[in-house]
């Protein structure tokens, strides 16, 4: 599934009650076999994996707890805890109140649900409210800063973001970690019990290993070191940066209906001439396309030809500018970096040249105004809620206009009637 999703809960609960949650017992927890801790493993995953989040928050003024799991390479088997968590949480919730449990993308878009009464049920998104799936999104989202969620250290600081009993859970499994957890299972995993890293990443006998799901096949990363193995944006270790591709006989991996083929078979490779050590995300991990390592900017594993590395910033709508030029993903494009404007919408602009994404724009840039998009006609969402695509009224001097990107042919044609 190419769209995040997760599990979100939201329950009446009394403090006491909540207290009681995380100090069930929980054998799947590996240390301390409560779900407190197993709570912690969640969120400490996010050190390895930052597009996961997990959320535990308790709303003392209204009783409300508020759980949130979110994988950015969502798989069922991710969650298969939960139905045996929400069971927990049903003994202890407040009993004539409701309690909400939903699995959903972040478009937002229900895959399922569970009805929480008497026990505990698994239910089709036919049978949730729009209004739920809604709330149960804002929520979650509250919760972010600039679409971003802070790293665990930094959130489990923030007052009224975690429980402050989690906390307590996540701390100590903290010094559980450092001590032995990790080093120790790495040097003792074996191919009949071996250690995960991330996601379906595992290792043994000192290399790492994909387990991938749907081709039911194990795949070598090559000289990837399990120590410092993880994900930032792609997956890397302290030398090397991997990516995925088709082997060169195997068959195609699309099938009628967008399903994936099983008989595809797939290998991971390392991308020359990146350092994995030094490959970082560029200002937002859930919304970058670009990365740098030690000397050099990449439009995700392409490097950008020319791109200033120390002065480099990502801007948005796929532009980034160091202090020499403006670039569209990978290219540079007539805009001047030290004088430019980019809208709400997506538009940047100089004196001289206007783009909107990849098409530039034949209007003059000096008298050039965004008037409306028009409604019905958008689908995404740009800054503060603004239309980034869609079918756009523009206005310079000479005339107004319409424009959508996604038109085949001319993207700009001129209207001799507007009604605001």
């Amino acid at each position: 599934m190419a769209e995040p999703a997760g599990i979100f809960i939201e329950v009446s609960i009394d403090e006491k009650g909540v207290k009681k949650i995380l100090n069930h017992k929980f054998e799947e927890a590996k240390f301390g076999k409560k779900l407190g801790y197993y709570f912690s493993e969640l969120l400490f995953n996010r050190i390895n994996d930052p597009t996961n989040v997990f959320l535990f928050n308790y709303n003392k003024k209204e009783q409300k707890c508020f759980i949130a799991y979110l994988l950015n390479h969502f798989s069922e088997a991710g969650i298969s805890h939960f139905p045996k968590i929400l069971t927990i949480i049903n003994t202890f919730r407040h009993p004539d109140s409701d309690a909400h449990a939903v699995v959903m993308t972040t478009f937002p878009e229900a895959l399922w649900g569970y009805e929480i009464a008497e026990e505990v049920h698994k239910i089709p998104p036919k049978n949730i409210s729009q209004d739920m799936i809604d709330h149960l999104s804002s929520k979650f989202w509250t919760f972010s800063e600039n679409n971003d969620f802070p790293e665990p250290q930094k959130a489990i600081n923030k007052r009224n973001y975690f429980y402050k009993n989690f906390k307590n859970y996540y701390k100590k499994y903290l010094a559980y970690i450092e001590e032995t957890l990790k080093p120790q299972r790495i040097a003792t995993a074996t191919k009949e019990e071996p250690y995960r890293l991330i996601n379906n990443f595992y290792t043994y006998g000192n290399k790492v290993y994909e387990f991938r799901d749907y081709t039911n096949q194990i795949i070598e990363l090559p000289k990837a070191d399990p120590l410092t193995f993880g994900a930032r944006g792609y997956l890397a270790d302290k030398n090397y940066v991997y990516a995925c591709r088709l082997t060169p006989d195997s068959p195609t991996n699309d099938l009628p209906g967008g399903r994936n083929n099983p008989k595809a078979i797939w290998e991971w490779y390392i991308v020359e001439g990146i350092h994995g050590g030094s490959y970082e995300y560029i200002k937002e991990k859930w919304d970058t396309i670009y990365f740098r390592d030690k000397d050099n900017i990449f439009y995700g594993l392409k490097k950008v030809e020319d791109a200033d590395r120390n002065s480099f910033e990502y801007l948005d709508f796929c532009f980034g500018r160091d202090k020499n030029q403006v670039f569209f993903c990978d290219r540079i494009i007539p805009i001047n970096t030290n004088d430019f404007e980019l809208n709400a919408n997506g538009f940047i602009y100089d004196r001289q040249n206007i783009f909107h994404y990849g098409n530039q724009i034949p209007l003059d840039a000096q008298t050039f105004k965004v008037l409306e998009c028009k409604k019905g006609t958008y689908k995404g969402v740009g800054i503060n809620g603004h239309p980034s695509t869609g079918t756009f009224v523009l206005e310079d001097k000479n005339g107004k206009y319409e424009y959508n990107r996604d038109w085949e042919g001319e993207k700009v044609k001129r209207i001799t009637e507007y009604k605001n």
